[in-house]
């Protein structure tokens, strides 16, 4: 799950929990639950820390590892070769999220551009 996501579940966004109902196995990345903590942290909402916490607690979160490193740099490579960098969180997340050839739940639409990445949009 890609951070937006995560964010649309948290504010019960319709597309989002139509989603969270079909899909068996969701799963997040470390990048992702790192920025939607932050957010959480920097909202300065003691309430809104604590239910984003239990969110993600209820997600199995893969690692960014050595692995994800080489998948991550070949994607800066090609997107950059295009001259169509994105983020770099969204380029890790979008690492993770091929090198355990998982789809990547967002309604973003740049990640469209990264080779084999599969995506799920709402």
């Amino acid at each position: 799950m890609d951070t937006c996501f995560l964010i649309d579940l948290l504010r019960a966004h319709p597309g989002a929990l139509k989603i969270a109902r079909q899909e068996k196995h969701l799963r997040t990345t470390a990048i992702s639950s790192a920025e939607f903590l932050l957010g959480a942290k920097k909202s300065g909402n003691r309430n809104l820390q604590s239910l984003s916490e239990k969110l993600i607690g209820y997600f199995p979160v893969l690692p960014f590892d050595d692995e994800s490193a080489v998948v991550y740099a070949d994607i800066a490579c090609a997107l950059s070769r295009k001259g169509r960098r994105i983020s770099s969180m969204d380029e890790l997340i979008a690492a993770i999220a091929l090198q355990h050839t998982e789809p990547l739940v967002t309604r973003d639409r740049h990640f469209a551009d990264i080779e084999g990445l599969e995506t799920i949009s709402y």
